[in-house]
């Protein structure tokens, strides 16, 4: 069985293209090299800074036929802006860019607007914090239902860890679960990512049980946890099958049958109203003298040898 009959494959763009992780580089050139791969059925791409470049990158997505994954969670990890802050300017601020983003979304016709939750702030103010990010989020997804015209875009979450390297407030697979409980709105959910789920320490059969119920989208990716002297310790997604890594074909096997047995991909196509997304995430690591075109093959190839094996061996 082809992947393309159950889901479109996707690939984060700005982390195999990593000077566009940011919002500038070469946006539009780069991303031509996956929308001339057939193979791809979706890309994943942070806010372009430059209104022009925005532009020319959504007419050339919108004639591809490419899905598109939208980021808005780069701008929040990259310049740690203050999402849901207990500084109410800077609160208000990071919303105001969070909308602007929302809106940029429809605009390029996403299914998908990914974000994250703030840094952990520490015990003692997570609740506090929790309660923020709640409202945060509904004003998101408010937005989003209200300007939404051909497809309803939906937002959603991809947990982190809190104690490795992201550090962030929601971390466990089951947080992030009481959080979409809590938000209670139709066009949210979560992204589980096979990459952190090491750092987590959760299996995927356990993390996608329970994330069941409000998964949209997954990914696959690699991550180092067992060598705190690596300078991509944490979730720096290199290449599968790294010497230091925890991911290759047999955890992508393992990950694929999860999510075989979670129905994710009948669930989220009744969600999104279109065929779901199943996106590598992988990173051109310079300490690693990584090349995009490497960091694509490894990418695919991994993809390809372990969809055989759930679905032809």
């Amino acid at each position: 069985m082809n992947w393309m009959s159950k889901c479109d494959f996707g690939v984060v763009h700005p982390l195999v293209w990593v000077e566009c992780r940011g919002g500038d580089g070469p946006v539009v050139e780069t991303l031509r090299q996956i929308v001339e791969d057939d193979e791809f059925g979706a890309v994943e791409i942070a806010p372009p800074n430059d209104p022009a470049v925005r532009q020319a990158a959504r007419e050339l997505l919108v004639s591809s036929g490419l899905q598109v994954v939208y980021l808005p969670i780069l701008p929040l990890i990259v310049l740690k802006l203050p999402f849901a802050d207990a500084d109410p300017a800077a609160r208000a601020a990071t919303l105001d860019r969070m909308k602007t983003h929302v809106i940029e979304a429809i605009e390029f016709g996403a299914p998908l607007a990914m974000i994250a939750s703030q840094l952990d702030p520490g015990e003692g103010q997570r609740e506090a914090a929790l309660d923020r990010l709640v409202e945060d989020i509904c004003a998101l997804c408010d937005l989003a239902m209200a300007r939404s015209e051909k497809r309803l875009l939906h937002i959603t979450l991809e947990n982190f860890d809190r104690e490795i390297e992201k550090k962030r407030l929601i971390g466990a697979t089951a947080e992030a679960v009481e959080l979409a409980q809590r938000v209670n709105r139709p066009n949210f959910g979560l992204t589980i990512d096979l990459s952190h789920l090491p750092l987590l320490n959760e299996t995927p059969e356990d993390a996608l049980q329970l994330a069941a119920p409000y998964l949209l989208h997954a990914h696959i990716g690699n991550c180092v946890i067992d060598h705190p002297e690596s300078p991509i310790y944490g979730d720096f997604h290199p290449r599968f099958g790294h010497p230091q890594g925890r991911n290759d074909v047999p955890e992508v096997i393992r990950y694929l049958h999860a999510l075989e047995a979670v129905d994710f991909y009948q669930r989220a196509r009744a969600k999104l109203g279109t065929m779901p997304i199943l996106s590598m995430e992988l990173r051109t690591n310079a300490s690693e003298n990584d090349t995009p075109a490497f960091i694509l093959a490894n990418g695919k190839r991994t993809f390809k040898r372990a969809w055989a094996a759930v679905y032809q061996g």
